[in-house]
């Protein structure tokens, strides 16, 4: 008699804006989906990108959204790439609070001199990978906790290859991933989705999370399963987190857990800037005002704060 898989669902439909963690029955496999739809399409159209930047950025933004859903406490996990190719930075980040919502938000820089010289539809390894670079990922999650932060070079096709190879050396943990964004084609609003999937260690604290004979074969069913999942499946808005990971493991049954949400947040402020901008000297202050006014444009969300250099000078 074959058991039937098992799933847990939510009292509340899972939708867009989302990740949901799951395991995959008696294998020593976790994994973790995220669905995107209003959220990366309010950060994504913040900017003028093209859309090659924009499809690399809601990556970064799928990869985050996955990563910083494990943190068990408050805190920020950022990843950030830096690299002398085209798009010589991209910054993605998810901040968790007391609200138990991941916030995210992220940017990208282009040299825009560089890019011209790329084709309609350049690739992840044409505009991040082709030069010598490094992911960052940085997990700060306050002043009582030490600030962890990894390093891995920009090798591979695609920031899923980069991500994979983060975890092999930085963590020892056996990792596939899946991540795609793009443009709805009704709508044309930014969509984004991912799903990840990594072997769980089975010794003693401390101990490598590396496969041994007896997972290796588990690991390369549930790593194939999740690599069969299609591009066009992450982002159906007809098609929820948990119908997805029914239809790829079924045969051994999942179990699904309560859903994180997210959505998009900057944590930019007129009180914040205007802090900053009160510690600088009066000469500093003159040097920055335009059009009788010091205007400061917020990277992540192009929000624009503008302030007035009488009131910055009262207030030193």
């Amino acid at each position: 008699m074959t058991d039937s898989p098992i799933i847990i669902t939510d009292p509340v439909d899972s939708r867009d804006n989302e990740v949901r963690p799951f395991q995959i029955e008696g294998m020593d496999v976790r994994g973790r989906a995220v669905r995107l739809g209003t959220v990366v399409d309010q950060i994504l159209s913040a900017h003028d990108y093209p859309d090659p930047v924009a499809r690399i950025l809601g990556e970064f933004l799928t990869l985050t959204a996955l990563l910083g859903s494990i943190m068990k406490y408050n805190g920020i996990v950022t990843i950030q790439a830096k690299t002398g190719g085209p798009v010589p930075m991209v910054v993605a980040d998810y901040e968790i609070k007391d609200d138990g919502i991941g916030h995210l938000r992220g940017y990208a820089q282009i040299d825009e001199v560089k890019y011209a010289t790329y084709g309609k539809n350049p690739s992840f390894h044409g505009l991040i990978g082709s030069k010598s670079g490094y992911l960052a990922l940085t997990i700060d999650q306050g002043a009582d906790m030490e600030r962890y932060q990894g390093i891995v070079e920009i090798t591979g096709e695609s920031l899923s290859d980069v991500a994979r190879s983060y975890f092999m050396n930085s963590e020892q943990t056996p990792t596939e991933m899946s991540m795609v964004c793009d443009r709805d084609p009704v709508t044309g609003n930014w969509r984004a989705g991912g799903l990840m999937v990594q072997h769980l260690s089975r010794g003693e604290e401390g101990q490598e999370r590396l496969l041994d004979r007896e997972t290796e074969e588990q690991w390369n069913r549930a790593s194939v399963l999740m690599h069969s999942v299609k591009s066009e499946e992450l982002l159906d808005a007809q098609l929820d987190l948990d119908q997805i990971l029914y239809r790829l493991f079924n045969e051994d049954g999942v179990r699904v857990f309560d859903a994180m949400h997210l959505d998009a947040s900057c944590r930019c402020s007129r009180e914040k800037l205007f802090g900053v901008l009160s510690q600088f000297g009066d000469s500093d202050i003159e040097h920055m005002i335009v059009d009788g006014a010091i205007t400061v444009d917020c990277q992540f969300c192009s929000k624009a704060y503008s302030f007035d250099p009488a009131e910055l000078k009262n207030s030193q």
